[in-house]
């Protein structure tokens, strides 16, 4: 059985996300795990008052559930789906690394434009900090009800693609069993390396398992405004992406591209590990500092243990 990370916030754009999750769940078929992460209150509650705030969240995305798995799915695909709910308090950033590990997530599902620590990050800077911390495909779900794909694009240089993504997007050829164009832009100034990215490219699209599978070399010196392009003129309905870095990711979000709503920005993204998970990533000073006191504690644990 697959499983579904989908971790929730207090956006609008909520819905949208676990209604899209839903439709994957029943496609694949996997089961759903909801995270959700309440911001920790300025004045610390009582062990008795956590609990109950986390009860009453807890009732109130079972409330969110109920209503979409009937109003969205048939009344048979709806009762087949399973659901389990984990809720913690502070930061999602604290607590999606050991999840995803615990529930062997195959996919972790979120909101673009998502709410952490209680308030709201820029897109691109908040899916870099997430997908830094976990070994799973990322799912990036703009805000909007939308159907699942029947056309993708994968876009990435293929000449330089780690080859343990490919067998890793394979896998998910059940979950998207759509046609895929895998695309490979290149400068006007490489144009004497046309045919080793010709032959990474028929290589990449040969490990692929999707039943339709096209591939597209093509000029431009700005291969993300290309890709957009791209994704607009062949009307896709899921980007695949493999950057190698954060830096990468965040330029595919930089705050140009959702400001213009560029193509790319309003159709999910799926963002594929191409590198290992970053030991630690903070998301504001308050993590920052808690992380420091932590790391700072270490040595003198290991000190008294070494003592005993």
């Amino acid at each position: 059985m697959k499983t579904l990370l989908v971790s929730l916030d207090h956006t609008a754009a909520t819905e949208h996300t676990l209604a899209y999750a839903n439709k994957l769940a029943v496609r694949w078929p996997a089961e759903i795990v909801l995270l959700y992460c309440h911001p920790t209150p300025a004045e610390p509650l009582s062990d008795a008052a956590t609990a109950a705030v986390l009860a009453t969240e807890e009732q109130r995305l079972r409330g969110l559930v109920e209503r979409l798995r009937y109003q969205q799915l048939t009344r048979q695909d709806g009762r087949r789906i399973r659901y389990s709910y984990r809720l913690h308090t502070g930061c999602l950033h604290d607590h999606v690394r050991a999840e995803a590990a615990r529930c062997g997530a195959d996919m972790l599902v979120m909101s673009l434009e998502h709410v952490d620590c209680g308030r709201a990050e820029a897109p691109g800077n908040h899916a870099a900090a997430i997908r830094a911390l976990v070994d799973c495909p990322v799912l990036l779900v703009p805000p909007g009800r939308r159907s699942l794909p029947n056309h993708l694009v994968f876009s990435a240089d293929f000449s330089t693609l780690p080859l343990a993504v490919l067998p890793r997007a394979s896998a998910l050829a059940e979950a998207f069993p759509a046609p895929l164009e895998l695309v490979q832009f290149y400068a006007p100034q490489e144009r004497s390396r046309r045919r080793a990215l010709k032959l990474a490219l028929g290589r990449a699209a040969a490990q692929l398992t999707w039943p339709e599978v096209a591939t597209h070399l093509l000029e431009d010196d700005a291969p993300l405004e290309g890709t957009g392009d791209f994704c607009a003129r062949t009307k896709a309905q899921l980007l695949l992406i493999a950057p190698t870095n954060q830096a990468e990711l965040l330029r595919y979000f930089d705050a140009c591209y959702t400001a213009t709503r560029a193509y790319h920005t309003r159709i999910p993204v799926l963002v594929l590990p191409s590198t290992a998970p970053a030991a630690s990533v903070t998301c504001c000073d308050k993590c920052a500092e808690r992380l420091g006191q932590t790391e700072a504690q270490t040595p003198r644990t290991l000190a008294k243990i070494a003592g005993l």
